[in-house]
C-alpha cells in the first residue's frame, strides 16, 4: 500500500511541476481526450495559455489596475460567497453562472489555509486566504469573458471534428482549453508564480486526502525529472 504523503509536502512538489504537464493533467478529465492527438494537445495547451494571459493583460488595460475584486465590480458581476456548494456527490469550489453571477465556497479555503499553516511558513505566505479567493475569482472571471467575447476567443473558437457523415461534418468546442485559459488568466492578474492547478489538490485535501493524494500522483506520472525524483524523497 502506497504510503499517504502530507498536504505539505505534495505542495512542496506540485510546486515544480512545469506548465504543460498541469495542462495534460486538465487534458486527463477532458471527455474527448482520447480523440486528440498528443502534439495537437500541446499545441492547444500552449494556445489556450497565451489566450488567458492576452486577455488577462486585455482586462488590466481597460480597467486600469489588476485587483480582480475592482475588476469584477466594474464588470458588474454578482460575486456571492457561499458556506456550502454541492452538487450532487461532486464538491464545487465556485462556479460562473451566466451571464453575471459568481458564487465561491469559502469553506474549502478556510480549511486549506488551517492544514497549511500546520505544514509549512515558507507554504503560509504563498497561500494566503485573501491570495487564494482572488485566485479563485480570477478563474471565474474568464468564463464570463469567455461568454463576453465567445466568437473570438481562443477557448472558444477552437474546435475538433467529432463525425463526418456523408459530408455532414459535427465540430465539438474542448471545454479543457477554458479551464487552461482561465487558470493562465488569473495567474497572470494575481502575478503568480506557480500553477493555479494547484489548487486542484490544496482544496480538495480536506474533504478526501486519498482523492487528493491521487491527483497528486497522477500529475506527477506525466511528468518526468525532478518533480517525479522528488517525490521518492520523501
Amino acid at each position: 500500500m502506497q504510503e499517504q504523503l502530507s498536504l505539505g509536502k505534495m505542495i512542496l512538489n506540485l510546486l515544480q511541476v512545469e506548465d504543460e504537464t498541469w495542462g495534460l493533467y486538465a487534458f486527463s478529465r477532458e471527455l474527448l481526450n482520447r480523440r486528440i492527438l498528443p502534439d495537437k494537445k500541446t499545441e492547444m495547451i500552449a494556445n489556450a495559455m497565451v489566450c488567458g494571459r492576452e486577455y488577462a493583460q486585455r482586462i488590466i488595460r481597460e480597467y486600469g489596475g489588476t485587483d480582480v475584486c475592482t475588476i469584477a465590480e466594474k464588470l458588474k458581476l454578482k460575486v456571492e460567497f457561499q458556506n456550502t456548494l454541492m452538487t450532487g456527490k461532486r464538491v464545487l469550489f465556485a462556479r460562473h453562472t451566466p451571464p453575471d453571477k459568481i458564487e465561491i465556497m469559502e469553506e474549502p479555503v478556510h480549511q486549506a489555509v488551517r492544514f497549511i499553516s500546520e505544514e509549512n511558513p515558507i507554504l503560509v505566505e504563498l497561500f494566503r486566504q485573501d491570495g487564494i479567493m482572488n485566485t479563485i475569482l480570477g478563474h471565474e472571471i474568464f468564463h464570463f469573458v469567455e461568454e463576453q467575447f465567445e466568437q473570438e476567443i481562443y477557448t472558444r473558437t477552437e474546435k475538433i471534428l467529432l463525425w463526418n457523415f456523408i459530408g455532414f461534418k459535427n465540430y465539438s468546442t474542448v471545454r479543457t482549453l477554458g479551464e487552461i485559459g482561465a487558470m493562465a488568466f488569473t495567474r497572470e492578474l494575481n502575478k503568480l508564480n506557480y500553477s493555479p492547478f494547484i489548487l486542484d489538490v490544496l482544496l480538495y485535501f480536506g474533504y478526501d486526502s486519498t482523492g487528493a493524494g491521487k491527483i497528486y500522483r497522477d500529475v506527477l506520472g506525466m511528468s518526468t525529472g525532478r518533480c517525479r525524483e522528488t517525490v521518492e524523497d520523501y
